[in-house]
């Protein structure tokens, strides 16, 4: 008897780290069922989109995924899974080209699905399955034991959020927050380091409402986290201005394995708008949380999200979140305009912004974010970093390396060089681009 054919299953995420991470553990469980796993543009039996519904262009992208899915293979299999799946599950249901649907809080079950249905002899007029929206009722980590395509591992940590801002439909789509037990966080740590990463990246919707049972919150996470063998840097995700506590000011100060680098959603420098959004603090609230840590961190990059066009957003307001930005030590900024959300308390607010005054408030902020990217790499100009040289920068002789303040390098060296740590110079800034020299003898 011919033994049967290997199923082979295209992924692809859309959306944040924390979308990649779980995508990552699917593939395992795929995997380990059997199946081989191929580029999403290659042919094959079937297709599985890891969706996001944070904003209505990442909707479109998703639907835009599924589709190219299609046209690539008629004849395949194709599953829709995650945060735009588990809000709308009917609208992704109704698409031709979908068979199967299944929210963020069952997503492995979306392997028995797809290998039972590909078992028995899948037919595109078979009824699709949809499977209902499932209340979040505890922590689901998705376990990997490697992370395919990068240098650095995103570390899963937390899941969902219990603030409710009138702009967000991630609750609904996450769940209330839920945290990962402090020693499953630290054996995956010690996977990934036994799989040969060196840089954490903590991922979560909120993860600076970490807090386990036992009491550990995230600094104390950290703390734990530097002490794995193997694991030389850790990185924080976006975490909330009110959570900047002095106790994690403490630990990104006084250790060196934590990056120096923080991204700290601003999304309005206007009091009158943050109160609309219920962000739950006012812009000197947020200024004053920027300063006590940028005031201790030498060289810190921060990053911020801001949206521009919320309803009800005048020009003075927006001129507030201007001068904010201008005043507080940002090395880049991620803009992007309000995009109402099926649901959420913004979707029926009045005094919506015009769409041509969005864009040009989005053009001016970024532009701001870019001088201020300048800036602070210019700055740099003569300093010596160390860099993590990365895997998939690797071009004819030319290297990228991340420092911990998240400056991305470009530097001359051998491919032998990759995952590996290295000192550079920064020689000079040229638009995006970092230029930069190794130090000689400096990689370990």
């Amino acid at each position: 008897m011919d033994p049967q054919p290997i199923p082979t299953v295209g992924l692809m995420t859309v959306g944040c780290k924390l979308n990649q991470y779980e995508t990552e553990g699917l593939a395992e469980l795929l995997e380990s069922r059997g199946c081989r796993i191929v580029p999403f543009d290659s042919p094959a039996d079937a297709y599985v989109v890891n969706t996001c519904t944070v904003t209505g262009r990442s909707d479109y992208r998703c639907r835009q995924m599924l589709r190219r899915a299609a046209r690539r293979s008629p004849e395949a299999l194709i599953a829709a899974v995650g945060c735009y799946a588990q809000r709308d599950a009917d609208a992704l249901a109704a698409m031709p080209e979908v068979a199967i649907v299944v929210g963020n809080n069952d997503k492995p079950r979306i392997v028995r699905l797809l290998l039972d249905a590909l078992e028995r002899g899948w037919d595109p007029q078979d009824p699709k399955t949809v499977v209902g929206p499932i209340e979040a009722d505890d922590f689901h980590a998705l376990d990997i034991e490697r992370f395919r395509g990068y240098t650095r591992a995103f570390l899963k940590i937390q899941d969902g959020c219990d603030s409710r801002c009138a702009y967000c439909a991630v609750p609904d789509a996450r769940g209330p927050s839920r945290s990962r037990p402090y020693n499953d966080v630290l054996t995956q740590a010690r996977r990934l380091a036994d799989a040969g990463y060196r840089e954490l990246v903590l991922t979560g919707v909120h993860i600076g409402a970490y807090a386990t049972d036992a009491g550990v919150r995230l600094a104390g996470l950290l703390d734990g986290l530097t002490e794995v063998s193997g694991i030389e840097r850790v990185r924080l995700g976006s975490i909330e201005p009110l959570q900047l506590t002095e106790e994690l000011a403490d630990v990104i100060v006084g250790n060196p394995a934590v990056c120096r680098h923080l991204h700290v959603p601003l999304q309005s420098g206007s009091d009158r708008v943050l109160a609309r959004m219920r962000r739950g603090y006012t812009a000197a609230e947020y200024a004053a949380a920027i300063e006590r840590v940028a005031g201790r961190v030498e060289r810190l990059g921060l990053g911020a999200d801001v949206m521009v066009g919320f309803p009800g957003e005048t020009e003075s307001d927006f001129a507030d979140t201007a001068a904010l930005i201008e005043r507080l030590p940002f090395t880049y900024l991620h803009v992007f305009a309000f995009s109402p959300r099926k649901g959420t308390e913004a979707a029926d607010m009045p005094d919506g912004v015009d769409g041509v005054e969005k864009k040009r408030r989005s053009e001016q902020l970024r532009e701001a974010g870019h001088e201020k990217s300048l800036a602070f790499r210019g700055s740099l100009t003569g300093e010596e970093l160390e860099v993590l040289v990365l895997d998939r920068g690797v071009d004819d002789g030319h290297l990228s390396g991340l420092a911990s303040e998240y400056v991305s390098t470009t530097f001359d060296g051998p491919a032998s060089l990759g995952n590996r740590f290295v000192s550079v110079r920064i020689t000079r800034v040229d638009g995006p681009t970092t230029h930069a020299t190794m130090i000689p003898g400096s990689e370990r």
